[in-house]
């Protein structure tokens, strides 16, 4: 009764209602820095970095402009985000306020979802997810779309043509009244994607007349069955009635078809072999909110619908078999209800509760592989209640409760407190600390796949704390604004899926890991002459997360070493030059060593991934006429052909260049202001 009654006192305030016709303004402390924002470690990404090309997605994006690790298993296959050296479960994703992430694996693949479509990303590290959701243990990232800001009606039309016969199409066509608007977008990307790589798993000798070995070489092989054809369509329809209400109604449909490259390890012939997945992807989100003097509401609901097909086959002297044909479909609903009030310029009270209806059915109809794997159902709740409170001007305090539950297992509260003060406020100089413990339940694959699942998982937990500084020096000419964190994470129970005795893999709560390190970001603009500009964005994470857990065996040698995959020093850069209508670009990615097994073994060449640096250039030229804009750019990928792969025996792409033409006409546009 204690837990249920905190969901409903969470609603109570979800249905309080005011009269007042008037807006709602954001509490600031010192410095403009809002109440809303206290103790936050949260990192922004604007449109000029979302919009950068049509190709690129949100796991481009996150990797050239934030200190996420993106775990990439090749051009246009799964890409997951890892936060803080936690696993790409422990990032949890939301759209327009619905989360995203799959019931049945519970991670996002950023792959499948491009950056054109997405108007505003805010990634909050750490304890600040708590102020999104739960279950983020390293983070999470909040995705939305955004009404037109332009009166009238505009058209865009991108055309992009790459190498490996990529070509991709953009149109977005928007219209707006001062009541309401509406967004149209579709996107269009299909590639042969046979680029060819240097296989440094492979070794073929050269011999002399009598057969002795006299030299080898790693041979040039090409990727033959990686090819990928995505298509997606975004419609958003908002209304705004200017007396305190605002409806939106956003509705998402993907589907993906791609072949999935064999490994670099692999001596079988890709014409023999057919290994494709197809997936459809159906997501919408329905949202009511009301302002007033001092009330902000707001409803929402949703639906996810997702089928996944996977078909792996051979074709060998005319007979066809089929090895592998699984199906999955998954159905996810979604209801929330949330207040803010503000009963005082220096409080601010918020609740939120939410709840999600889980349908997942699994199966292989194969001849191998045949049988029902499971069909499962669950329910999920999610409370919330935050107070925010200033006592003073310069210092700010703040404390989340969360309470969660998955089918009628719930798990431990989950408290939160965070706080800033102002050091000097013509800086914007804060500094930000916090302390959270949060808890993420297991997957409806980890409870149910079969053989394998494991009914008895426990939910992880993990204590995270925050401490850093953020600030903003502006001057006429030249803007620098950045952060610094320092953060110390326990996570306990962590699950794990391992082979056992019986020949398959089955999760278990195995490990204890420790995360610490370091985060920062930079950014500098400085305006040189009347039409010159620059711009600079740099960002860098030191990232040890190293496993504590009680050793399995005597053989056990992974305690006390850094998990699988998670790099030490993760660096990206971003650079860009405007003068007048041309803008040149240049972008750096630096990812340090990975290990490939828990011991960091590195006497055997799989062991150990090495360290790359990834550089990309950019440069465009704007045409402007009469009734139309046109945009020319150019871009060249992995500049300096760098050979390196993310993930063991999962090849990528060398040098390779794309040209994109964007036009946009000039229509008259009437706006309204209010």
């Amino acid at each position: 009764m204690r837990k249920s009654g905190l969901i409903l006192l969470c609603l109570i305030p979800c249905l309080a209602w005011s009269q007042k016709e008037t807006s709602l303004q954001g509490v600031q402390v010192s410095a403009k820095r809002r109440l809303s924002d206290t103790g936050l470690q949260k990192t922004s990404l604007d449109s000029t970095q979302l919009h950068d090309n049509i190709a690129l997605s949100m796991a481009d994006i996150l990797t050239r402009n934030s200190t996420l690790f993106i775990k990439n298993y090749g051009r246009a296959t799964e890409s997951t985000a890892e936060f803080r050296g936690t696993s790409p479960s422990h990032t949890q994703v939301t759209w327009n306020g619905m989360r995203i992430n799959s019931p049945m694996l519970g991670t996002v693949d950023f792959s499948t979802l491009p950056a054109y479509f997405i108007d505003q990303a805010t990634l909050y590290h750490g304890a600040s997810s708590m102020h999104l959701t739960g279950g983020g243990l390293g983070g999470a990232v909040e995705l939305r779309t955004l009404a037109p800001t332009d009166g009238g009606s505009s058209l865009q039309y991108i055309q992009g043509i790459g190498s490996y016969h990529t070509y991709d199409q953009f149109l977005r066509f928007s219209h707006s009244t001062p009541k309401w608007s509406s967004s149209t977008r579709i996107v269009y990307s299909t590639s042969k994607n046979n680029f060819s790589y240097v296989n440094h798993d492979k070794k073929v000798d050269i011999r002399d007349e009598a057969g002795n070995i006299i030299d080898s070489y790693h041979p040039t092989e090409r990727n033959q069955s990686g090819y990928f054809t995505d298509i997606h369509a975004l419609q958003d329809i908002f209304h705004n009635d200017h007396k305190g209400n605002r409806m939106g109604l956003s509705v998402w449909y993907a589907h993906h078809k791609r072949g999935l490259p064999f490994l670099s390890v692999d001596y079988k012939d890709d014409t023999d072999f057919t290994n494709e997945q197809n997936q459809n992807t159906l997501r919408s989100v329905l949202s009511w909110e009301h302002t007033a003097q001092q009330w902000k509401t707001a409803l929402r609901g949703g639906y996810i619908y997702q089928d996944v097909a996977y078909h792996y086959s051979t074709t060998r002297q005319n007979v066809h078999t089929v090895i592998t044909q699984s199906q999955s479909y998954t159905h996810n609903g979604y209801l929330q209800a949330e207040a803010d009030y503000i009963p005082h310029e220096n409080w601010m009270l918020s609740a939120k509760a939410e709840a999600y209806y889980n349908k997942v059915r699994s199966y292989d109809r194969s001849p191998f592989h045949q049988s029902e794997n499971y069909d499962k159902g669950r329910m999920e709740y999610h409370g919330s209640l935050q107070a925010r409170w200033r006592p003073f001007a310069p210092f700010s305090l703040a404390a989340v409760i969360r309470e969660e539950a998955y089918g009628h297992k719930w798990v431990p509260i989950m408290p939160a407190i965070f706080a800033d003060y102002v050091l000097y406020a013509p800086w914007k100089l804060v500094a930000k600390a916090s302390v959270a413990r949060n808890y993420r339940y297991p997957s409806m694959n980890d409870l149910y796949f079969k053989p394998g699942g494991n009914p008895g998982l426990e939910p992880e937990k993990g204590f995270t704390y925050d401490a850093g500084i953020e600030w903003e020096i502006s001057r006429k000419r030249f803007q620098l604004r950045g952060n610094a964190s320092a953060f110390d994470s326990y996570i306990k129970d962590w699950i794990l899926w391992t082979p056992n005795t019986k020949g398959y893999w089955q999760p278990s709560n195995v490990k204890e890991v420790h995360n610490y390190g370091v985060e920062t970001t930079l950014e500098a603009g400085l305006k040189i002459r009347k039409h010159t500009q620059a711009s600079l964005t740099a960002n860098y994470a030191f990232t040890p997360s190293i496993n504590k857990g009680e050793q399995s065996g005597g053989n056990d040698a992974s305690y006390g070493k850094q998990l699988c995959y998670v790099p030490r020093h993760s660096a990206n850069l971003s650079a860009r030059v405007q003068w007048k209508s041309w803008a040149l670009q240049y972008k750096w990615v630096h990812y340090s060593e990975r290990f490939t097994t828990t011991s960091n073994e590195v006497s055997y060449i799989t062991g150990r991934l090495k360290p790359y640096f990834m550089s990309d250039i950019t440069l465009e030229k704007t045409f402007r006429l009469r009734h139309l804009d046109v945009s020319v750019k150019g871009v060249v990928n992995n500049l300096f052909d760098t050979d390196y792969v993310t993930v063991l025996s999962r090849p990528m792409a060398g040098r390779n260049f794309e040209v994109f033409i964007q036009l946009k006409p000039k229509w008259e546009k009437k706006r309204k202001e209010y």
